[in-house]
């Protein structure tokens, strides 16, 4: 999981089945001290129902594992999986490191 700030959105026209009750939100990494990471990337991340917002602090897992067990959990078999590998899991209000 990483600490990534919220950048911006992602408006579609059309959406996969499964990604239409979420929000497509651009995030960056960022460090413990809250700035974000100059060579990180942004990434598209879903918010499944957390209203994430632009400037939020939020905590990202990207493993298809996550998805896969809070999107693909209960579907009938043979269905495909959600198309995606990076969901929001937490919006973060503080942390505390111990400085090192």
């Amino acid at each position: 999981m990483h600490l990534c700030r919220v950048t911006g959105t992602v408006v579609s026209t059309q959406k996969s089945a499964r990604l239409r009750p979420t929000k497509l939100l651009l995030v960056r990494r960022l460090g413990l001290d809250g700035v974000v990471l100059p060579a990180a990337a942004e990434e598209v991340a879903l918010d499944p129902g957390l209203d994430a917002g632009v400037g939020d602090a939020v905590l990202v897992a990207k493993e298809g594992a996550v998805v896969a067990q809070l999107f693909d959990r209960g579907q009938p078999e043979g269905t495909p999986p959600t198309p995606a590998n990076v969901v929001i899991v937490a919006v973060v209000d503080t942390w505390v490191t111990d400085g090192g």
